[in-house]
């Protein structure tokens, strides 16, 4: 395994990326009985306060529309996600439960936990800057 000292920028971006979906996954596991993967939680995210149809949320997270029924299906099966009618009946929208409304909000609260965490050795503002900052590429 390479020692992340020798990694260079895209590495150890995705290094850290890595780090920080696999603690959360831990984290969530520990609290709850439901589980749910990284491309589940991208796509909750991405529902959270909208109706987007199957093929926005498949956009959006830059997946097949296949990809996107398969994952959307399974966040169903878990009384998570609902699809409903979109503004023209031939639309399908998804939209969270109350119950996937509610692990949302418990996973956002979990993610400021780490996200706190990480701002006592890291100067977290200036990190968002940095991200959110045009870098010319």
């Amino acid at each position: 395994m390479v020692e992340v000292q020798q990694l260079d920028l895209f590495d150890l971006i995705s290094e850290r990326h890595g780090t920080i979906r696999r603690i959360l996954e831990e984290k969530w596991n520990e609290m709850s009985d439901i589980s749910i993967s990284n491309s589940e939680w991208y796509i909750m995210s991405k529902v959270n306060h909208y109706q987007p149809t199957i093929s926005m949320v498949a956009k959006s997270v830059q997946i097949s529309r296949q990809a996107a029924h398969k994952f959307i299906k399974k966040l169903e099966s878990k009384g998570l996600v609902e699809i409903v009618p979109g503004k023209n009946n031939r639309d399908k929208c998804i939209q969270l439960t109350d119950l996937g409304q509610l692990c949302v909000d418990k996973y956002i609260i979990l993610k400021k936990e780490i996200e706190l965490k990480i701002s006592e050795k890291i100067d977290m503002e200036q990190l968002k800057i940095i991200l959110k900052s045009d870098w010319g590429i």
